[in-house]
C-alpha cells in the first residue's frame, strides 16, 4: 500500500521498532485486537477459524450417525474416517472416506444444517482438495433439517440425488451412486 513503518505505527499507535519487529516475525505474541488493528490499516480484514483437535468426541449425535450410515453400506467398501486435507498447514478432514475399485467417496456428516449453502460449498471443497470422486452428505433426518431440504429441493437437485433409498442401496452394492448425493438418516 505504500506506506512506511512509521505510517502504520502511528495510524495504530504504536512505535515503527514493533512494526519491524512484527513484520520480520519476531514477536511472538500480540492481541487480536492489535492484529486486527494493524491488518486494517494496511488493507486487510482478519479471518480466523477454530479446528477440533485432539481425541475427544466432539458430537456424539454425528458419531451415530456415521455409525449408522456404516451400517446401512454394509462392507463393500474400505472406510477410513477422518482423513485430513493433504494440505500443510490445514487442519479440515472429511468425516469418513469411503475406498474401493479406485473409488474415492468423500462422506460429509451434518446433524442440524445451519447454512446449507455454506455447508454445502465447505463439503464441495474438501472433495476438490482430497481429490474425491464423489460427495455424499449425510443429514440427520430432524424436522428442522427435513424442512430445510424441502424447501431447497429444487436446487438441490441439479447437482444432488436426494434418492436416500437408491444411493444407500448402491454403497451396499459396492457401486458408485453416479451422482454426487445427500442420505437422510433417522
Amino acid at each position: 500500500m505504500g506506506l512506511t513503518q512509521s505510517h502504520v505505527a502511528s495510524a495504530i499507535g504504536t512505535s515503527r521498532s514493533r512494526i519491524g519487529r512484527i513484520e520480520q516475525a519476531k514477536i511472538r505474541r500480540a492481541s487480536v485486537e492489535y492484529l486486527i488493528r494493524h491488518g486494517a490499516v494496511v488493507g486487510l480484514r482478519g479471518s480466523f477459524k477454530y479446528y477440533p483437535v485432539g481425541g475427544a468426541i466432539r458430537d456424539a449425535a454425528q458419531a451415530r450417525y456415521i455409525a449408522r450410515f456404516l451400517e446401512r453400506i454394509g462392507h463393500s467398501w474400505q472406510v477410513k474416517l477422518e482423513v485430513p486435507v493433504p494440505i500443510p498447514g490445514d487442519l479440515r478432514a472429511v468425516d469418513v472416506m469411503l475406498l474401493r475399485a479406485g473409488r474415492r467417496i468423500a462422506v460429509e456428516v451434518i446433524t442440524r444444517l445451519r447454512d446449507l449453502q455454506a455447508q454445502i460449498r465447505a463439503a464441495q471443497l474438501k472433495q476438490r482438495d482430497l481429490g474425491a470422486d464423489r460427495l455424499i452428505i449425510v443429514i440427520a433426518g430432524t424436522h428442522a433439517n427435513r424442512a430445510a431440504m424441502a424447501g431447497a429441493r429444487t436446487t438441490l437437485l441439479a447437482t444432488f440425488e436426494l434418492d436416500t433409498r437408491r444411493v444407500l442401496a448402491a454403497l451396499a452394492n459396492g457401486d458408485d451412486p453416479g451422482r454426487d448425493s445427500f442420505i437422510v438418516l433417522d
